[in-house]
């Protein structure tokens, strides 16, 4: 008879533990994170000129910085 093997753990799972995955907000912030998540989902939007957002849009932009970031306030929950 062959002698066992000692591991302990499956070389899939072995595999998995070896593997890391940075952070997603290396580098960031994440509130600024979430407000690009929002931009880029086309969730947030600037008011219409008559005051109402487009129905997609869940946050209104309230203030561009110069810098190219934006304020963005909660408007209403998402609309299926």
């Amino acid at each position: 008879m062959k002698p066992r093997s000692k591991r302990t753990q499956s070389r899939a799972a072995a595999a998995r533990k070896k593997r890391t995955r940075p952070p997603a907000t290396i580098g960031g912030d994440p509130a600024n994170r979430f407000v690009n998540d929002l931009l880029v989902r086309e969730e947030a939007a600037k008011p219409l000129p008559d005051g109402t957002l487009p129905l997609s849009a869940t946050h209104a932009v309230t203030k561009e910085n110069e810098d190219g970031t934006v304020e963005v306030k909660r408007a209403r929950f998402k609309l299926f």
